[in-house]
């Protein structure tokens, strides 16, 4: 099993960081058009639930799933927006982006970076990077 890329998204979907691993073909688009068409996507699968939901609770989408890769996403009650790539049978990847998550949480609110977070700027970026990369290569998808 494989994890290929990592987004993360405000909620007004500025891309606030982007990672890869073992991502084998590019898009071929420049970076902030990806980052929007990825955004869209996640945004229009939502959109396609509610719309199709059979009654009124709250649809979520956890997953889109094709032959070649599977993209989980994860969206926190702040509006943080994390979308892993992965292989299609990578398990516990719900699980990781939890813990990707908490660790951009706890970089966020840390008292060395409250005032540079006070803008809309994301956490330090190599201190996020090096907690990311590590909580990544420690999982079992990680291949």
């Amino acid at each position: 099993m494989t994890i290929y890329n990592l987004y993360i998204f405000d909620r007004e979907g500025q891309c606030l960081y982007y990672d890869e691993w073992f991502r084998t073909k590019q898009s071929g688009l420049a970076p902030i058009q990806e980052y929007k068409l990825v955004f869209g996507m996640m945004l229009s699968m939502k959109s396609f639930v509610d719309r199709l939901a059979t009654n009124d609770s709250n649809q979520t989408v956890n997953y889109y799933k094709t032959s070649a890769y599977k993209m989980t996403f994860l969206e926190s009650a702040t509006g943080i927006k994390i979308i892993l790539n992965t292989d299609p049978n990578a398990t516990g990847i719900r699980d990781l982006l939890h813990r990707i998550y908490q660790a951009w949480a706890e970089t966020a609110n840390s008292a060395a970076n409250l005032e540079m977070f006070a803008s809309t700027n994301p956490p330090n970026e190599s201190f996020l990077k090096s907690r990311v990369r590590d909580i990544v290569m420690k999982h079992s998808a990680y291949v």
